[in-house]
């Protein structure tokens, strides 16, 4: 394994831990720490500016990883729906084909040339 790739999974796995309504949770009771224990403000503060310095930057790139990952998978996708939708366009000339060289029964043709 690649440092690159060591460090996109640690990326998109911390950036899945802090979209989580748990980490969402923990940090609102932390916010209400200062209330409970007012002599610590300055310390409590102080670790929440740490967190906010190296969390802003790991959760830029976890979400840049998953958004090209999303892309990739929309590309795959687009490209599968192409290559069946030459298939269909294949069948339906097949179709087509065969069907202008059948001729109709006389009671359905109506007096009606295709």
């Amino acid at each position: 394994m690649s440092w690159r790739d060591f460090n996109e999974r640690v990326a998109v796995r911390a950036t899945r831990i802090f979209g989580s309504m748990a980490t969402t949770y923990l940090f609102f009771a932390y916010g209400f720490l200062p209330i409970l224990f007012p002599a610590a403000m300055s310390t409590l503060l102080y670790w929440s500016n740490t967190v906010q310095l190296w969390s802003l930057p790991l959760l830029l790139v976890g979400s840049s990883v998953v958004g090209r990952a999303s892309v990739q998978q929309a590309k795959e996708t687009h490209d599968a729906v192409l290559d069946e939708f030459k298939v269909l366009r294949a069948l339906v000339a097949e179709l087509q084909a065969a069907r202008s060289m059948t001729p109709l029964p006389a009671e359905e043709n109506n007096g009606c040339s295709s």
